[in-house]
């Protein structure tokens, strides 16, 4: 019998619910929960930046939403998400469609999806695990979604061939796919295990271990992605023929652009990589820059970050780029469907305006640079002012043909195309009407047909009441060119400040104008950008830190010199190549022949503090006194010392101990390694000795 109890207009389904929650992030779930229950998802956004927890911001982050906004689901359908979690994807399906049913393990996270959708009456979610709710599930569904969910397969389906790693997941779609209508539509959002951002040095997103999934995860773990290769074995030994990749960027959980194999990404368009928010990580290479090798190689497929797999009739989507991460009013997404056609959609009430307004810049500006080599992207608004169309445009940006001059050292050239953009500005602001002015005339926005010779403005989305001169649109686009690739300040900004008259008090003030301009767009809340920085994830160039890390491995020498009488000397010594067990601890057993008086240890070939743990001659502990050690370091306590020079030494006296036939003396130590500076150690000695009191 059913065990239906309710959430605002939310069911909730315990009919199979074992009880315990079988996955969860820990207690952090309970302030997930307090905040679905007490807040409305208006004040999301702030608790995510009061917060400054990865947490919130990937449960609650409106964000999360475009990598099922765009799917072809209408008011007649019915949808089943599986592997729901804390409903971040659940609140825009319920929006799109007729009945949407949730199935997740855990009850607190059902709780919270449910407080948070409340308000909607097409919700349904089951909670338990899925083997045992499948049965119950209808044969109805138009479509069923695995939005990061399917890499954990392996957990809760149990393998009838163990030594097959891949059988869950094949057992999983063949069960789910008895579930869907004959033109139903399976969708999986998933990370690529050959992601560039793994090769780059980003951690693999479940088990958060360095180039694990590239490995072919050694150590095993919880989940398990797969390269595009794979998966399309996967599909096709659960008999699903009939699918299509997409290809989510920078990754499927933040999405901002969609490509398919219709529209692949462009050289300089894959530029917004440093997407970790979670962890640390490592920067190997420039993403950017192997991106456009990788493009121009047409290997793309294998190396996106993600991958989402749409099986059945392809959706007429071909590229997507949401410009939602904004105010509200100016949240909209850019399509390009398969057969060219361009459309602008407002996503929300509030940014109808903003569309409308696009559509009044284009009679505004064909008119007013009908003189110009710039003519004006065509545009048409909708019956409904949700969304107008455009035309498609082939060739490539004048950023890009800029980017080519570079390549070449063609500077005549790129100078050439320089000038022309003047003119074009020249002639626009003093043909211009009205107090709109086209804040966002840059080199992005102007493609260029080479064969014919047409300059064509793309984008006319900012249009402002704002006064623009001549001086400060030149310097905009300028700066936003330099902006999108560091690589590009070799060109030398002075020169062209120079020759337009912008002086270092204009450059102060059209950077503070850009900075509202910014703000304006961005509106009260932070960027995607600047989350990350306040949640604190930093990364690390290795190839920086090598010169030190091998200068340290060279100071990392122990070398042990043995006097018999004659004194010490390098034909007397011997070097430990192994005492060093890990940064910073020493640990050495060393056989001393008879005939020693004694020996001398050199721990470091650098300025360093030693503390020792423990020495020992044949089992027995050496006293720390001067009468049995000296060091050429000051003393700071009975075991710790300083050493001021890059050949810091002990002196073990061996005359006065136990001396057998064979001798063994064992040192631990730990060794700190100080920079040479004079005035910093003598800081360091201070503090030091202030502690151990």
């Amino acid at each position: 019998m059913a065990k239906i109890s309710t959430i605002g207009n939310v069911k909730l389904d315990y009919t199979r619910y074992s009880g315990a929650d079988l996955y969860t992030d820990g207690d952090i779930e309970k302030d997930l929960l307090d905040t679905a229950m007490n807040h409305s998802r208006s004040e999301f956004p702030a608790i995510i930046e009061k917060k400054r927890d990865f947490t919130y911001l990937y449960h609650f982050s409106h964000l999360r939403h475009n990598i099922a906004e765009w799917l072809p689901i209408g008011k007649e359908h019915k949808v089943l998400e599986i592997g729901s979690g804390c409903g971040a994807i659940t609140g825009i399906l319920s929006e799109k469609a007729k009945e949407v049913v949730c199935v997740d393990l855990s009850e607190t996270r059902c709780k919270i999806n449910a407080y948070r959708h409340q308000e909607k009456d097409n919700i349904t979610i089951h909670i338990g695990n899925f083997n045992d709710i499948e049965p119950d599930l209808s044969n109805d569904y138009d479509f069923i979604l695995f939005i990061g969910v399917f890499e954990y397969c392996c957990l809760y389906i149990e393998s009838d061939e163990p030594d097959d790693v891949y059988r869950p997941y094949i057992k999983m779609l063949e069960t789910v796919k008895q579930h869907l209508k004959n033109d139903g539509h399976l969708v999986i959002a998933i990370e690529n295990r050959f992601g560039l951002k793994y090769w780059a040095g980003c951690t693999e997103d479940h088990l958060g271990t360095f180039f694990s999934g590239l490995e072919d995860y050694p150590d095993g773990g919880n989940a398990r992605t797969f390269t595009r290769n794979r998966l399309e074995k996967i599909l096709n030994s659960a008999g699903i023929l009939d699918f299509n990749f997409y290809y989510p960027y920078p990754d499927y959980k933040f999405m901002t652009t969609l490509f398919s194999d219709a529209r692949l990404p462009v050289k300089g368009e894959l530029y917004d990589n440093m997407r970790n928010f979670d962890r640390h990580r490592m920067e190997i290479f420039n993403e950017r820059k192997v991106f456009d090798s990788i493009i121009e190689e047409d290997s793309f497929p294998m190396f996106s970050n993600s991958y989402l797999v749409y099986t059945g009739k392809d959706t007429e989507t071909a590229y997507l780029r949401y410009s939602n991460d904004r105010a509200l009013e100016y949240r909209i997404k850019t399509e390009i469907t398969k057969n060219f056609a361009v459309r602008k959609t407002a996503l929300n009430n509030e940014s109808y305006q903003h569309i409308k307004r696009i559509n009044e810049s284009y009679h505004l500006l064909s008119d007013e640079l009908k003189e110009s080599i710039l003519a004006v992207n065509g545009c048409k608004l909708s019956h409904d002012g949700k969304c107008i169309d455009l035309e498609y445009v082939n060739g490539k940006t004048l950023a890009w043909h800029l980017d080519e001059c570079l390549k070449k050292n063609d500077m005549a050239r790129f100078d050439d195309y320089i000038e022309r953009f003047e003119a074009i500005v020249r002639l626009y602001i003093a043909k211009a009407k009205s107090e709109m002015i086209n804040h966002d005339l840059i080199f992005t926005n102007i493609i260029i047909e080479e064969n014919v010779n047409k300059w064509t403005l793309l984008d006319y989305e900012w249009m402002l009441n704002q006064e623009l001169t001549y001086k400060e649109m030149l310097y905009r686009a300028l700066y936003c060119y330099l902006l999108e690739d560091e690589s590009r300040i070799r060109i030398k900004p002075s020169k062209y400040y120079g020759k337009w008259g912008i002086t270092e008090a204009d450059k102060e003030s059209f950077t503070i104008n850009e900075r509202k301009f910014q703000e304006k767009v961005a509106g009260s809340r932070m960027s995607v950008a600047q989350i990350r920085d306040l949640l604190g994830m930093k990364s690390a160039v290795p190839q920086s830190l090598m010169p030190n890390y091998f200068k340290r491995e060279e100071f990392r020498r122990v070398q042990v010199f043995f006097d018999s009488g004659k004194g010490f000397s390098e034909e007397e010594s011997r070097l430990f190549p192994n005492a060093y067990q890990n940064e910073n601890d020493v640990s050495v057993n060393i056989e001393v022949p008879k005939e020693t008086v004694q020996l001398r240890l050199d721990p470091a070939d650098t300025a360093c503090m030693v503390m020792i743990r423990r020495i020992e001659w044949n089992g027995a502990s050496i006293p720390l006194s001067s009468n049995y050690i000296k060091a050429n370091g000051e003393k700071i306590n009975s075991k710790c010392y300083l050493f001021k020079t890059d050949d810091p030494n002990f002196t073990v006296k061996i005359n006065n101990l136990d001396n057998r036939k064979h001798n063994q003396l064992k040192v631990d130590l730990e060794v700190i390694f100080l920079p040479i500076e004079q005035g910093i150690i003598d800081k360091l000695k201070h503090g030091i000795k202030k502690l151990l009191k």
